[in-house]
């Protein structure tokens, strides 16, 4: 049964998914939610879960790889680097109304011995890269966009914090996105190429 969600599209809301759980769970029924990425990161797993208990439904959660480990394993980028990054954050993109969230700290993610990766951020990005470069963020930092990370339709955009907006927007990418920031992803040589699929990305790199 299709319950993923589609950015600022038709899609099944939270509660209609917490109730449709707790339902086929009351019949009887072995329910498995199955999410793309990890669902403990930006992925409501815990409204769910929250659902569940509440009905008195038992949970186990089957631990996944999170969508960034996967999209950084596709392209033999290490997050972290013991000259370059020293932390690793994630990020959300989007509050609840769909813009920038008013409390992000800009100036952790302004460290440049931080990589920073964006959750579900093509609609703010152009925001967040300009706040970000507002509090100190070299506008050359590294930057690399993966779109539907890990698919068959990998699509993977690199450039700068400074330039990442206008390249997302020139490829008019489809599909849930998140983008990395820091210097540790120079380390892979991605920067300055074009748009690639995951396929010929991975024929270029052998």
């Amino acid at each position: 049964m299709m319950v993923g969600k589609t950015g600022h599209g038709p899609a099944c809301r939270q509660d209609e998914i917490n109730a449709l759980m707790v339902k086929l769970a009351k019949a009887g029924k072995r329910v498995v939610r199955l999410k793309g990425g990890d669902p403990m990161i930006f992925g409501r797993a815990g409204e769910e879960i929250a659902a569940c208990r509440a009905a008195g439904i038992l949970v186990e959660v089957v631990p996944g790889i999170s969508a960034a480990q996967g999209a950084a394993a596709r392209l033999l980028v290490s997050l972290t680097h013991r000259a370059q990054a020293r932390r690793l954050q994630y990020v959300t993109g989007h509050d609840r109304d769909g813009k920038l969230p008013p409390d992000i700290d800009f100036a952790s993610i302004a460290d440049p011995a931080a990589t920073t990766v964006v959750y579900m951020p093509k609609k703010t990005l152009r925001a967040l890269a300009g706040r970000a470069m507002a509090h100190g963020l070299d506008p050359s930092t590294p930057a690399i966009a993966v779109v539907n990370a890990t698919r068959p339709d990998e699509v993977i955009v690199a450039g700068t914090i400074g330039d990442i907006a206008d390249r997302i927007d020139a490829a008019a990418l489809t599909g849930p996105a998140l983008v990395m920031i820091g210097r540790a992803l120079a380390e892979a040589g991605w920067a300055g190429r074009s748009m690639l699929t995951g396929i010929e990305s991975h024929r270029r790199a052998g």
